[in-house]
């Protein structure tokens, strides 16, 4: 039998041993992140302009597309930590490379193509040249492996521990969001409202009144050249309001020596098909005098020079567009007033609202 005194040792020592065991599975949980969610954006689409396809998992919120514009400008996010989105992408240029045939990467080569124009990109079905990326997203994250060769494990990493861009990445989504997945998504809600402002002059002289004589007289005469089947530009330029039918065609710059044999087979790289080589994706129209030199290959400086191609020097292969062929002929035998009627035309697309609206410029300088 035990005594009094040791039964009561025991009850003590197990109490204080029952206690222990408690304790830890009654410590409070750590205070959770008090994200009160993001402010959705609400976007005043431009007369006539079609709906933006949004993501479903990737809504637009105010707090989103102001990370997103930190981090298109943030070089340090690339291997050389000297190039962001934003130095082959000059909004003051249309968001392309002005003067530049090609753009230097983050390893100091160039880039195969021409830098594309990023205005009205969230407009797109498929993205660069050659449509290799199906969404925006996905084209981020190929512009960032393949071009400013981001090593995403540092810049998360860095992210997370930058206290100003952990506060923005909360607010913008949550605890626990600096992530590749979120990064991206973020640069892609900024990209999406790099839109046209519907000012320029077809926009407020054509599209909403639908009568192409109240542009200047020279833009006038040249609307009906550009729609005319004599030229043929309409049928891939002025299928809808945003200037481009957003599929791909051959428009006779490359010469294959009549074969199908290209120095740059573009759409033909992705899909393997034969009949797709030397095909590109149309390039929006629009902010068209800003954003220098011209085509895939960057090869035509100025606006006239690719007019006089079009209307002098295309180059006959098996996958040229059929629309390249004016009743059987390449040469369209414009004039040269009517060469710069055509020009004048295109320069009623320059949208001064976009390139001067500091919403979309660099928040460093």
């Amino acid at each position: 039998m035990f005594s009094k005194k040791e039964i009561y040792i025991f009850l003590i020592t197990a109490s204080i041993i029952g206690v222990g065991l408690v304790l830890p599975s009654c410590k409070p949980e750590p205070k959770p992140c008090e994200s009160i969610g993001a402010t959705p954006y609400v976007w005043e689409k431009p007369f006539r302009f079609p709906d933006m396809n949004i993501p479903a998992d990737n809504p637009m919120t105010i707090e989103g597309i102001e990370l997103g514009r930190f981090l298109f400008y943030d070089s340090t996010l690339s291997k050389n930590s000297v190039q962001s989105c934003g130095t082959c992408h000059k909004p003051e240029f249309g968001f392309s490379d002005i003067g530049n045939v090609k753009s230097f990467n983050a390893n100091g080569i160039l880039t195969k193509r021409n830098t594309p124009a990023l205005l009205n990109a969230g407009y797109q079905n498929k993205y660069f040249f050659d449509g290799r990326s199906a969404t925006l997203e996905e084209s981020i994250i190929d512009a960032t492996d393949h071009e400013l060769f981001t090593d995403w494990t540092n810049n998360v990493n860095y992210l997370k521990n930058d206290t100003f861009y952990a506060n923005m990445f909360e607010k913008a989504f949550g605890c626990d969001a600096v992530t590749k997945e979120n990064i991206v998504k973020a640069m892609a809600q900024f990209i999406r409202t790099i839109v046209s402002s519907g000012n320029s002059e077809i926009d407020t002289k054509f599209f909403r009144t639908n009568n192409y004589t109240l542009l200047n007289p020279a833009a006038a005469r040249g609307f009906q050249i550009f729609t005319s089947e004599r030229s043929d530009c309409f049928h891939c330029h002025f299928t809808n309001i945003l200037t481009t039918d957003n599929l791909f065609h051959n428009n006779g710059v490359q010469n294959s020596g009549g074969t199908f044999n290209f120095s740059d087979n573009g759409r033909g790289t992705i899909t393997a098909v034969q009949t797709d080589n030397a095909k590109m994706k149309t390039p929006t129209l629009r902010n068209i005098a800003l954003t220098p030199p011209y085509m895939h290959n960057g090869q035509f400086n100025t606006l006239r020079e690719v007019v006089d191609f079009y209307a002098d020097s295309v180059h006959l292969s098996p996958t040229l567009d059929a629309n390249m062929l004016h009743s059987g002929n390449i040469r369209l035998n414009l004039t040269n007033s009517e060469r710069d009627d055509l020009i004048a035309f295109l320069e009623t697309m320059t949208d001064t609202f976009v390139i001067n609206n500091p919403k979309y410029r660099s928040p460093f300088k």
